[in-house]
C-alpha cells in the first residue's frame, strides 16, 4: 500500500511539473519568438473578461545572456468584449505600435489565447553568437491600470521621469520601455498602480542554433 501511494504521489507530482508555467522560445526567419504558457491566472479573470470593460496584460519581455540584458521589448494585450455583438476584440501593441488585431468569439477561446500566448518575432538575433547561452524573461502583469492612469502615466514620464534630454531623440519603442519600466518599478515598490495578478518566467538557458524554427 505504501509503494502504491508514493508512486501515485510521485505521478501527480510529475503531472504537475508538466502543466507548469514557462517559457518556450523558438526561432522564425532569424527573429527570436516567445511562447508564454500560464497556469496561474486568476479565477476571477474569467468573470472580468465578459464584463465589457477592457482588460490589459503588460509584458516585459527580456533577453539577456549571462547577467547582461541584451533587449527587452514591451508587450500590451487588450482585450475588450462587445456586449452587443457578443464577441472578443484582442488587440496586441508591441513597443507602443499595434501588431496584430484579432476577435474571437467564444469565451473558452480567450482563455485559451492568454494561457498559451505566442509572442512572435520580438528579437532580431542577425549578428549575435548563435552557440552563446541566452535565457529570456517575461514579467506579466494584469490590470494594473486603466485606460486614463495609463495617460496620467505617459504624461508623468513625459515631463517629469526622465530628463528632457533623455526625451529628445527617442522612438516610440524607446518611451514605450520607459514607460513599462516605471510601471515595473511603481509595482515593485508597492505603489498603487500595483496589479491584480503578476506572474515572472524564466526560461532555462538557451542557444540560438539548438532552437526549433517555426519559420512557414
Amino acid at each position: 500500500m505504501m509503494a502504491r501511494s508514493v508512486a501515485m504521489l510521485a505521478l501527480l507530482l510529475h503531472a504537475a511539473a508538466g502543466w507548469a508555467s514557462q517559457l518556450t522560445p523558438s526561432m522564425d526567419a532569424g527573429q527570436l519568438s516567445v511562447l508564454v504558457e500560464s497556469t496561474t491566472l486568476p479565477e476571477a479573470l474569467r468573470k472580468d473578461l465578459t464584463s465589457g470593460l477592457t482588460n490589459r496584460i503588460l509584458i516585459r519581455v527580456t533577453l539577456a545572456s549571462g547577467a547582461k540584458t541584451v533587449q527587452q521589448r514591451a508587450v500590451e494585450i487588450a482585450v475588450r468584449y462587445d456586449l452587443w455583438d457578443e464577441h472578443f476584440a484582442v488587440r496586441v501593441a508591441l513597443d507602443g505600435a499595434e501588431a496584430e488585431a484579432r476577435t474571437l468569439k467564444t469565451l473558452d477561446e480567450m482563455q485559451a489565447l492568454l494561457r498559451a500566448l505566442r509572442l512572435p518575432r520580438l528579437f532580431a538575433t542577425t549578428g549575435m553568437n548563435a552557440t552563446q547561452p541566452h535565457n529570456v524573461t517575461a514579467e506579466i502583469l494584469l490590470n494594473p491600470i486603466d485606460r486614463e492612469r495609463m495617460e496620467m502615466i505617459r504624461k508623468w514620464v513625459a515631463e517629469s521621469s526622465i530628463a528632457p534630454a533623455d526625451i529628445r531623440g527617442r522612438n516610440t519603442s524607446d518611451l514605450s520601455l520607459v514607460i513599462f519600466n516605471r510601471i515595473f518599478e511603481q509595482y515593485a515598490k508597492g505603489a498603487d498602480i500595483a496589479a491584480i495578478w503578476r506572474e515572472t518566467l524564466t526560461s532555462p538557458p538557451f542557444t540560438f542554433d539548438k532552437l526549433p524554427d517555426d519559420s512557414p
